[in-house]
């Protein structure tokens, strides 16, 4: 009994472990092993990335920009599909004012990349910011950093890059102001990516005070430590957009 007991018992602990790394491996925002992921920038030189992710989210968006216009700061947005929709002039905003604009899929939900084999989330994106900004992304970002073999092959076959980050101070908790600045600066080395948020998944008129109030301590904390802000696609020698939208996949399930 206790033979066949490890006999069937074996099979299933391998199974179970498998299944628990291969969920790690997805959630992982530095795992490598479904496909490239680019978290910081050459560490040669001291330039650092500001990424915002969630929006627009209006007015939090909005006075994030006018921060970021004040510190003659340049960052990069990663949009959310739905969002672009709903306020196309903030996204449109963004471009206008120098900004870089990422496609951080269209309802941004784990699910798609787990269940969607041709990842449909990625173009009905493009097509929002398309349509909003008069752009189409070069740059995509995972939902919360979750990311499978299928999602990260369509975004490669767009011709796009994953990019996520290597500084996370969990803005989206809504921690003090100064907690933030002290995560990011702790942080922070030449080449890193900042993720903060404007926004919080497909919700609208979500409180992002605390991100907004931490900002100019972090813009001053990092230039006081010698640092130069840049757009995503500056820091990695890369385009910025596409110069053709991809068409509509139809998902499977």
């Amino acid at each position: 009994m206790r033979a066949m007991l490890w006999k069937v018992g074996l099979p299933l602990v391998l199974v179970v472990g498998l299944a628990v790394l291969s969920y790690y491996w997805a959630i992982s925002p530095s795992s490598q092993v479904y496909g490239s992921i680019t978290t910081h920038g050459p560490r040669q030189e001291k330039l650092v990335a500001l990424t915002f992710d969630d929006g627009p989210n209006p007015p939090w968006t909005n006075q994030i920009l006018d921060v970021l216009a004040q510190y003659d700061v340049k960052a990069t947005f990663f949009v959310v599909g739905a969002n672009a929709d709903a306020t196309p002039d903030v996204v449109r905003t963004e471009v206008q004012e120098g900004h870089l604009v990422g496609n951080h899929s269209y309802e941004h939900r784990k699910r798609d990349a787990l269940l969607e084999l041709r990842y449909g989330e990625l173009s009905k994106a493009e097509t929002a910011i398309a349509k909003a900004a008069g752009v189409c992304p070069a740059l995509f970002r995972p939902p919360n950093g979750f990311h499978t073999p299928w999602q990260l092959h369509a975004v490669a076959s767009k011709g796009m890059r994953a990019v996520d980050w290597d500084v996370q101070p969990a803005d989206w908790e809504n921690p003090a102001p100064e907690t933030i600045v002290k995560r990011v600066l702790d942080g922070v080395k030449p080449g890193s990516i900042v993720l903060l948020h404007d926004g919080n998944d497909t919700n609208q008129d979500v409180d992002r005070s605390a991100t907004l109030q931490a900002l100019p301590g972090i813009i001053q904390g990092l230039r006081d430590e010698g640092y130069t802000f840049v757009r995503l696609d500056q820091l990695l020698s890369v385009q910025p957009y596409l110069s053709q939208c991809p068409e509509a996949e139809v998902s499977t399930p």
